[in-house]
């Protein structure tokens, strides 16, 4: 059966904190097939209900690796086990896994799973009433299978080893690493299918349709079931058809009928890249060598350099070539080093629309005369001084600990506790940030963040975390912080769970 489940461990992480390629874990919401709610655990006694009306933190679970070949471990926001014991019981307060905690995902012809516990009987129900005590699949023991994942990603082909991206207003899948913004690809979830499909949306927020075309409105043909396989993904048309890649370019399109490694893909994390330059306005760039010199006045892939965030806060920097900025003699910075070691490691200092670099010799990195850069600085040269500036988010998706970041109705209200991301466009001129909707721009008022300015309001960005990056309100010279009941106020002062935004 095509929908083969494999499972990973924990939240949006890494199987290796330093691998390059960031493969994301299953992280998902169950809606139920019936009724449309999402199975829910409160934080008041851990109870369990399928109440929830949408895919928040309280409807979020884990998918987790169980002793048993093929079976798994659910997994709560609130780190308990969901169990199914003889009797029927079914709940989710278990602080370990134990024998009763394991579930065999029992996939559906439409693309729903059953969730069948360790004793045999089906997991259903509506409202508080939840069961495990039949083994005939019940009507409302189906579940629609929402991913929970930030859905801006790159996703990488299994056969052809390459990288999808936007090439004469089509997906290629043919570019061997994800340089640019043309390899960011916008993962959607149609929430309108009774049993959810996915589609994906270009750089250039038009749709893939299963003929390969990009539409600017997504209709039918743009929406796939999503297939798990190990970790990889397949995507399926109403036909029955699976996307695959087409002929020596490579075109995304539908093709064949059965799943090959032709048509298994992988989502991986679209780490933020940059351009950067010196306080001349010469770009940072390797197009003459391996040596990294500010020397450049136009920008193509040499001038791009991808910012890495370890999960321990390690910065390094890597470019178009795959190799990372690293100190030589003299502190000369050249990107030489195959993998990210300590002698790597930059600490990137944050100041409004502008930064400096602190290499790991302690030294900060001054754009010498003839453009190369040299960690021999102290930090008081103006030389210094840098302006960074992120070219694969033309649009840019945020989710804090509540949820995601959305518009509020007419209002313009920008909250942080909405159950799918609003696509901004973030446009950025010198450091300074904008972020737009619908022709309008965000700003602060007394309540906090509202998307209804006419002009351009700066804001500043710091990529401080894995994924993660402090927003800081010019004006007030806050950083933007979420709260629970939605609210979005430039208050706050360090970054913390409530400052950081994952994009």
């Amino acid at each position: 059966f095509f929908f083969f489940f494999f499972l990973l461990q924990g939240e949006k992480k890494t199987r290796k904190a330093d691998m390059a390629e960031q493969i994301l874990e299953w992280t998902l919401g169950f809606r139920n097939h019936q009724t449309g709610k999402y199975l829910t655990q409160e934080t008041f006694g851990f109870a369990l209900n399928v109440n929830g009306p949408s895919l928040k933190k309280k409807q979020t679970w884990t998918l987790q690796s169980a002793s048993t070949p093929g079976a798994v471990l659910i997994k709560s926001h609130l780190g308990r086990y969901l169990y199914g014991l003889a009797d029927g019981t079914w709940k989710g307060d278990a602080e370990a896994p134990n024998g009763d905690c394991e579930w065999t995902i029992v996939p559906q012809a439409d693309g729903t799973w059953a969730l069948q516990s360790a004793h045999g009987f089906f997991a259903h129900g509506t409202g508080e009433n939840l069961k495990a005590f039949t083994k005939e699949l019940p009507a409302d023991g189906k579940w629609v299978v929402h991913l929970a994942m930030h859905p801006q990603i790159n996703l990488t082909n299994a056969m052809r080893k390459r990288y999808v991206h936007l090439e004469d207003d089509e997906l290629h899948c043919n570019e061997d690493i994800p340089w640019g913004e043309d390899a960011l690809l916008t993962f959607v979830f149609f929430d309108e299918h009774p049993e959810g499909r996915y589609g994906l949306m270009a750089c250039n927020e038009k749709y893939l349709s299963a003929s390969g075309k990009l539409l600017e409105k997504p209709d039918a043909s743009c929406q796939f079931l999503l297939g798990f396989h190990d970790d990889q993904i397949s995507l399926r048309d109403a036909s029955g058809k699976y996307l695959s890649c087409v002929g020596a370019k490579a075109k995304l399109q539908v093709n064949k009928d059965k799943v090959t490694k032709d048509e298994l893909f992988q989502l991986t994390d679209s780490q933020p890249q940059f351009t950067i330059h010196d306080h001349r306005g010469r770009w940072a760039s390797v197009r003459g060598g391996i040596e990294v010199k500010c020397d450049q006045s136009t920008i193509t892939d040499g001038e791009r350099f991808q910012l890495e965030v370890s999960h321990d806060g390690k910065v390094t920097m890597k470019s178009c070539k795959s190799k990372y900025w690293t100190v030589g003699d003299g502190g000369v910075i050249s990107a030489t080093a195959e993998k990210a070691t300590d002698k790597e490691v930059i600490n990137v200092q944050y100041h409004n629309n502008t930064v400096k670099f602190v290499a790991s010799n302690g030294k900060f990195i001054v754009a010498k005369s003839n453009g190369g850069l040299a960690a021999t600085g102290d930090g008081s040269e103006a030389e210094s001084v840098f302006t960074m500036i992120i070219i694969n988010r033309p649009e840019l998706v945020l989710r804090g600990q509540y949820g995601f970041v959305g518009i509020k109705g007419a209002s313009g209200r920008v909250e942080v506790n909405r159950s799918r991301g609003e696509i901004f466009k973030l446009e950025c001129k010198e450091g300074n940030y904008f972020l737009k909707k619908d022709g309008k721009y965000w700003t602060v008022d007394a309540d906090g963040v509202v998307c209804n300015a006419g002009q351009p309001v700066p804001f500043f960005f710091e990529f401080v975390a894995h994924s993660k990056a402090l927003i800081k309100h010019s004006e007030s010279n806050k950083y933007l912080e979420g709260e629970q009941n939605g609210g979005f106020r430039a208050m706050g002062s360090a970054a913390n769970a409530n400052t950081l935004w994952e994009y």
